[in-house]
C-alpha cells in the first residue's frame, strides 16, 4: 500500500512540475527568443564557453596552440583542429527534396533514398531486448569517396552509432540526406544505429524481478557489448568503428578505459569518434534551477519514484507522436532546460528530429548522472574518480598496438552541459598524442554536432577523413 501511495504522490508531483516547466518554456520561447530575434536581431544563444579553464597551449611538437586566435578559418596540427567561424550552408538545396511529413519511422524517409532500414532485436546477457537499426542500400550508387554504396556488409567497414541521454540513435539519421548516418553510408561504410535498453518499448526475454534496476554500468557491460558483438557477427568483421554522441561517448570511454579480458572493448573498436563527449560535468548542471532541484530530489522515491524516469513524458509521446505540436513542445522544453536552440539548424527539419526522442530510461540512470549522495557514484560528483584528470587512461608507451583504439573528439565551445576544455587538457597533458585528434568548433553547442545546417562540412567530412586514415 505504501508503494502505491508513493507512486501516486510521485505522479502528481512530476505532472505538476512538467506542466510548470512547459508553461515557463513556452513563455521564454515567445518572449525571450521570438521577440529578441525578430525585433533586435540579437543572437539568443548562450555564447559563454563550457569552462573557465584555459585550454593548454602545447602539443606533442611543442608548437603553441592559441585557442583565442581568430585570424584563420582553421588552425591545424597533428592533434588539434580549431574552427572559428560559421560557414555557409553548402547543402541548402537538399532541404527542398526532403519529405517534411512527420512519420516516427526512419524507414519512411530512407525508403525515399533507396535505403532500407533493417530492424533487429538484440538480447543482452542480462535479458533486455534492445533495438538495432541497419542502413541497407538497394542500388549501386556511388558516394563522394567513390565507394559503391551497394557493397555487401562484408565489403564495407561497419560503424556503430550510439546516442545521447533521452535520445535514440535516430538522432544521427533524422536530418535525412544531411545526416551523419547518411553521409557515412554514402561514402562506403556499413552503418548501424544502436540503442540502449528500454528505448521506446521496454522489453526483456525473461522475467526480471526489478526491471528498472540499471544504470551506466549495465549499459556499458551489457548493452554496448551486445551491440558490438551483433554488428561484428552480421558484418563478418573483426573490428568496427564507434561513433557516439554525449551519453554514448560516456559509454565508449568507460568501456575503453576499463578494458579487460572479460570483454576486451579496445580489441573490437578500431576508431572512436566522440561528439560532444560527456566525460566531465559542465557549469549548466549548477546554473539551471530545475536541474539543481532534480539533482537534489533525484534520490527521493516520493518525487521521482524508482522505475521509469518521467513516465508521463513517454505517455504523452505515445499519444501525440507525429503531431507538430508534440515536436514543438519537446523542442521548447529541452531548450528551456539546457539552453540550446535551433539557431544553426535547418528549421524545416526541427520537428522531425524530435520524432526519435525521448525514450524510456530508469530513475537509477538519472541518479548515476545527478545524485548528490556521497555514497553513490555519480557523473556530477565523481567524474574525477571515473575519469582521473592527472593520469593516463591508456598505454602511453606503445605507439602502435593492434588492439589500440584511435580517438577523434569534437568539442562544441558553447556546450555548457559538459566541460570539454577539461577533457582537452587531460588528453594534451596525459595521453599519447599519436592516438587522438581534437576538433574544436566555436559556435556549436551540444546538439549542433548532430543537427547544424553545415554539420556535414564541419563534422562529417573531417570524421570521414579520420576514419579513412
Amino acid at each position: 500500500m505504501l508503494e502505491l501511495y508513493r507512486r501516486l504522490f510521485s505522479a502528481v508531483v512530476l505532472h505538476s512540475a512538467l506542466t510548470v516547466i512547459t508553461v515557463l518554456a513556452l513563455a521564454k520561447h515567445l518572449i525571450a527568443i521570438y521577440w529578441i530575434n525578430r525585433y533586435t536581431h540579437e543572437d539568443s544563444r548562450d555564447t559563454r564557453p563550457a569552462s573557465y579553464a584555459k585550454i593548454v597551449e602545447q602539443n606533442v611538437s611543442n608548437t603553441p596552440i592559441n585557442i583565442d586566435d581568430k585570424t584563420t578559418n582553421v588552425k591545424e596540427n597533428s592533434d588539434f583542429i580549431h574552427f572559428d567561424h560559421m560557414t555557409n550552408n553548402p547543402f541548402d538545396n537538399l532541404i527542398l527534396a526532403e519529405d517534411l511529413n512527420l512519420v516516427p519511422q526512419l524507414k519512411y524517409y530512407y525508403n525515399q533514398y533507396n535505403i532500407d532500414i533493417e530492424e533487429f532485436k538484440v538480447t543482452t546477457k542480462d535479458g533486455y531486448i534492445i533495438d538495432l537499426w541497419h542502413l541497407k542500400n538497394r542500388d549501386h550508387k556511388f558516394g563522394s569517396s567513390g565507394a559503391s554504396s551497394a557493397q555487401t556488409s562484408v565489403d564495407r567497414e561497419p560503424i556503430l552509432m550510439l546516442h545521447g541521454l533521452l535520445q535514440s540513435s535516430g538522432s544521427f539519421a533524422s536530418s535525412g540526406r544531411k545526416s551523419l548516418a547518411f553521409h557515412l553510408n554514402e561514402n562506403g561504410y556499413d552503418v548501424w544505429l544502436g540503442n540502449n535498453r528500454c528505448g521506446f518499448n521496454p522489453a526483456a526475454n525473461t522475467k526480471i524481478d526489478d526491471f528498472w534496476d540499471w544504470d551506466m554500468t549495465e549499459m556499458v557491460k551489457y548493452d554496448l557489448s551486445a551491440l558490438i558483438d551483433f554488428v561484428l557477427q552480421q558484418s563478418g568483421s573483426k573490428k568496427l568503428h564507434l561513433v557516439a554522441h554525449s551519453q554514448g561517448t560516456t559509454q565508449g570511454f568507460m568501456a575503453l578505459i576499463n578494458h579487460n579480458h572479460e570483454y576486451p572493448f579496445s580489441s573490437k573498436i578500431s576508431k572512436f569518434v566522440a561528439l560532444a563527449p560527456a566525460v566531465y560535468p559542465g557549469p549548466l548542471l549548477d546554473e539551471k534551477i530545475f536541474v539543481r532541484l532534480m539533482a537534489k530530489y533525484i534520490d527521493n522515491p516520493w518525487v521521482f519514484g524508482r522505475k521509469s524516469f518521467l513516465k508521463t513524458m513517454m505517455i504523452a509521446r505515445n499519444l501525440m507522436i507525429g503531431q507538430k505540436f508534440f515536436s514543438f513542445i519537446c523542442y521548447i522544453f529541452f531548450n528551456y532546460l539546457f539552453e540550446w536552440n535551433d539557431s544553426l539548424w535547418d528549421k524545416s527539419l526541427r520537428d522531425r528530429h524530435f520524432l526519435f526522442s525521448p525514450v524510456h530510461i530508469s530513475v537509477k540512470l538519472m541518479q548515476w548522472w545527478l545524485s548528490p549522495d556521497p555514497n553513490k557514484v555519480s557523473f556530477k560528483n565523481c567524474s574525477h574518480q571515473l575519469f582521473p584528470d592527472n593520469k593516463s587512461w591508456f598505454n602511453k608507451e606503445i605507439d602502435f598496438d593492434e588492439n589500440r583504439t584511435n580517438i577523434m573528439m569534437v568539442f562544441p565551445r558553447q556546450d555548457r552541459l559538459v566541460d570539454g576544455e577539461r577533457l582537452i587538457n587531460h588528453f594534451v597533458y596525459h595521453e599519447n598524442h599519436s592516438i587522438f585528434k581534437i576538433w574544436y568548433i566555436d559556435e556549436y553547442s551540444h546538439l549542433d554536432v548532430l543537427w547544424a545546417h553545415d554539420v556535414i562540412e564541419r563534422v562529417g567530412k573531417p570524421m570521414l577523413k579520420f576514419l579513412q586514415e
